[in-house]
C-alpha cells in the first residue's frame, strides 16, 4: 500500500514537471561572440585555422572568397529577391529582409559555386586553399 502512494505521487510530481516546462520560456542563451571567434592561440611553428566573416551581395556580380583549409566560413549573402542559396550542398533560403547564412568549415581544399537554386546563376566561388 504505502508502495503505490509513493509511485503515485512520484507521477504526479513528473506530470506536475511536465505542465511546468511546457509553459517555462524558451529563449535562446546568448553568447559571447568575442570568445566564438577568437581562436586560441596556437604553439610556435603551427597554424590555427580561424574564423573568416564575409559578406556577399547578389546585385554585386561573381565574388571570389578565399580561405584556408582548416577555416571557419561564416557568409552571409544578401540580395533583392526570394531566393535559395546552394554552397557546398548545403541550401539557405534568401529574400530581400532576410540574408542566407552559412557557417561552414573549409575541409575541402579546391573551387566551390556558390550559387542561386531557383535561377541557376553562379554568384561567387569559394576557394579553398590546402594548407601546409
Amino acid at each position: 500500500m504505502l508502495g503505490r502512494r509513493f509511485l503515485l505521487l512520484v507521477a504526479v510530481l513528473m506530470g506536475l514537471t511536465a505542465v511546468a516546462a511546457s509553459f517555462a520560456p524558451r529563449d535562446p542563451v546568448e553568447r559571447d561572440r568575442r570568445s566564438e571567434s577568437t581562436p586560441s592561440p596556437a604553439p610556435s611553428g603551427t597554424s590555427t585555422p580561424g574564423t573568416v566573416e564575409k559578406e556577399l551581395a547578389i546585385e554585386d556580380g561573381e565574388s571570389k572568397i578565399s580561405v584556408d583549409e582548416g577555416d571557419v566560413v561564416e557568409l552571409t549573402v544578401s540580395g533583392p529577391e526570394r531566393e535559395s542559396v546552394m554552397l557546398l550542398g548545403r541550401i539557405e533560403a534568401i529574400d530581400p529582409v532576410s540574408p542566407a547564412r552559412f557557417s561552414i568549415l573549409a575541409d575541402e581544399p579546391g573551387q566551390h559555386a556558390i550559387e542561386l537554386v531557383e535561377s541557376g546563376r553562379r554568384i561567387g566561388t569559394l576557394v579553398v586553399r590546402e594548407s601546409g
